[in-house]
């Protein structure tokens, strides 16, 4: 049988590979994102206490929950865009096969 719409197999596929690439790209930035914040308030509290300020608890903390926040809302704005880039990949493969099944039961 011969393989028909070579370019939408194509396109499908980037879609699918720029699906993977989204994800994995999302999970490591997201990561960094909340190592960032973490480290950051330890920084910013001992940037601080060299300046003869002293911060409570409570301010470097908050800095690092705002850091895992970030790094938790990247984490699911990034995986709904790489889920869709992956859904719309497989919807272009589920129209070939309609049309391949259609095809076929049409006797052509």
């Amino acid at each position: 049988m011969v393989k028909k719409y070579k370019a939408l197999r194509l396109v499908a596929s980037v879609y699918k590979v720029f699906g993977y690439i989204v994800l994995v790209t999302t999970i490591l930035s997201s990561l960094g994102v909340c190592i960032s914040g973490l480290i950051g308030g330890s920084a910013f509290n001992l940037f601080a206490n060299r300046l003869g300020e002293t911060l409570s608890r409570g301010g470097t903390a908050s800095m690092a929950v705002v850091g895992v926040l970030m790094g938790l809302g990247f984490l699911i704005y990034g995986a709904i865009i790489g889920i869709t880039l992956l859904a719309a990949g497989e919807a272009v493969y589920v129209l070939i096969d309609i049309e391949e099944n259609t095809r076929l039961s049409a006797g052509k």
